[in-house]
């Protein structure tokens, strides 16, 4: 089994690489391939069994866009194919229609996904997130960004919101679920957060049979956390 991080080096705010050391926990026999930024993809060649990326700068955003656009087409056919996806924070947006800056500025993005973000120049959003994942199970997550998503995720959210906001502040509806890709804007770490989505990632890989890391401290800090995110104290947006 092979798992390959996109770009730890610059895409790694807010500590979300952490996702990736807790499943290393999961997964010790795993084969995990770092791709630093300016070296060719593994994916480019070979089919992994999960893509992993997280938040960068803005800045670093429109250089991701432009390294990963002779790639375009190979990361659709592997989006069509059902690889496993986890594009957390803001970087899921190199893979929108566009990012309009908070000048008007507009940058193109690979056209993966229906959707485009917006900037906002010095108005960061902070909030929490209580969410339902495929009416399965309930997820807890993190937002802070200079960024809302537009577009119509009615039919593949990542989450309908319970609580907190989704695309945007008149969105209830949090992320896209796209065949196995899930992007988010939620921070966390989120698998170190939600035990069950952990549980959901680990088997939609072929890895039924890998354990669910620390399960236990894991599942009691989830419901130590529930009562939190539950408590009619908790404010949403902070």
């Amino acid at each position: 089994m092979k798992i390959e991080i996109l770009f730890p080096e610059i895409c790694n705010l807010f500590g979300d690489l952490g996702n990736m050391q807790y499943l290393e926990c999961c997964l010790p026999e795993a084969e995990w391939v770092v791709t630093r930024y300016g070296s060719e993809p593994l994916f480019a060649s070979e089919r992994p069994d999960l893509i992993y990326m997280g938040p960068t700068t803005e800045r670093y955003q429109e250089k991701l866009i432009a390294f990963l656009r002779p790639y375009r087409v190979r990361l659709q056919e592997l989006i069509q194919q059902d690889v496993p996806m986890l594009f957390t924070g803001n970087a899921a947006e190199i893979l929108f229609e566009s990012i309009e800056n908070w000048d008007g500025r507009k940058i193109e993005g690979l056209k993966l996904l229906p959707f485009t973000a917006k900037r906002s120049h010095y108005d960061r959003f902070n909030g929490l997130v209580l969410g339902r994942f495929q009416d399965q199970f309930d997820t807890m997550g993190f937002q802070s960004q200079f960024s809302f998503w537009y577009g119509d995720n009615s039919t593949c959210p990542f989450v309908p919101c319970k609580k907190g906001i989704g695309l945007n502040k008149d969105s209830q509806r949090e992320g896209i679920l796209y065949h196995h890709l899930i992007a988010t804007t939620q921070l966390g770490p989120i698998l170190v957060n939600n035990p069950r989505l952990t549980r959901w990632l680990l088997d939609t890989m072929g890895a039924t049979e890998a354990p669910v890391a620390y399960e236990a401290e894991i599942q009691a800090a989830y419901d130590a956390r529930m009562q939190e995110f539950l408590s009619p104290k908790t404010k949403f947006q902070l």
